[in-house]
């Protein structure tokens, strides 16, 4: 596949999970992929989405070595621990929103003016199910997530007259480093229950879906919130027959 052929692709959050799928996915289809991750590992440049400085740094390389941009996915993120509301730290809401959401307002910010360069301009924001329905002691990165959900619409309203589609998706349960680190054998079970497919996803799933909405495809899409959790969020689960 060459869907992607000659287009830049920025992706934070590149070293592992989802951003490290998307990664390989898009150069599969022909992109060249510009990976910025806060450990450096796996050929991406170190970059700390939450501190202005060090992304505004790294958009003037990829300005000076490409000229454009063409996607930017939005996948850098951290949790902290699952603790009930009454005994998260203020640091906690600190630490998610400096990286869940700053991330994504410096990046976008930053590389603005190389998308606008582009015949065909996107961002794909990763926010998670955990920004569409409550779940338990998950306060500090639910806030923060429906936070990136709230700006992908704004930021699509603000930028559809320079042609930037701006989208997210709502992971559910992914088989990532951060979420299985929090996994344990009774929410495993409890998330094959609730989930109606009956699952925990692979970050190619993921990865999949965001090349979708980064490509002209979905050329006519932009402010949407797209869950991708096997019908988590659209009710119930149905009965055995």
């Amino acid at each position: 596949m060459s869907e992607f052929k000659d287009r830049v692709v920025v992706i934070t959050g590149a070293a592992s999970g989802i951003g490290e799928a998307c990664a390989d996915v898009f150069r599969s289809a022909g992109a060249t992929v510009i990976g910025w991750d806060l450990s450096g590992l796996n050929n991406c440049e170190p970059v700390d989405v939450s501190q202005w400085e060090a992304v505004h740094l790294a958009a003037g390389k990829v300005e000076s070595q490409f000229g454009k941009l063409d996607v930017l996915v939005n996948c850098a993120g951290v949790i902290t621990p699952n603790l009930p509301a009454q005994d998260v730290e203020n640091d906690d809401y600190t630490k998610n929103f400096a990286v869940n959401v700053m991330g994504v307002v410096h990046t976008s910010k930053a590389l603005y003016s190389l998308l606008c360069k582009s015949d065909s301009p996107a961002i794909v924001n990763i926010a998670s199910q955990a920004a569409l329905v409550s779940l338990p002691s998950q306060t500090a990165y639910s806030a923060s997530k429906g936070a990136v959900t709230s700006l992908t619409r704004a930021m699509a309203i603000d930028w559809a007259s320079v042609g930037i589609r701006v989208n997210a998706i709502c992971p559910g349960f992914t088989a990532t480093p951060m979420a299985m680190g929090q996994m344990t054998p009774e929410l495993d079970a409890a998330v094959s229950r609730r989930v109606p497919l009956g699952r925990i996803f692979q970050p190619i799933e993921m990865a999949h879906t965001v090349e979708f909405l980064a490509s002209p495809k979905a050329s006519a899409v932009t402010g949407v919130v797209l869950p991708v959790d096997g019908g988590w969020t659209a009710g119930e689960p149905a009965l055995p027959m």
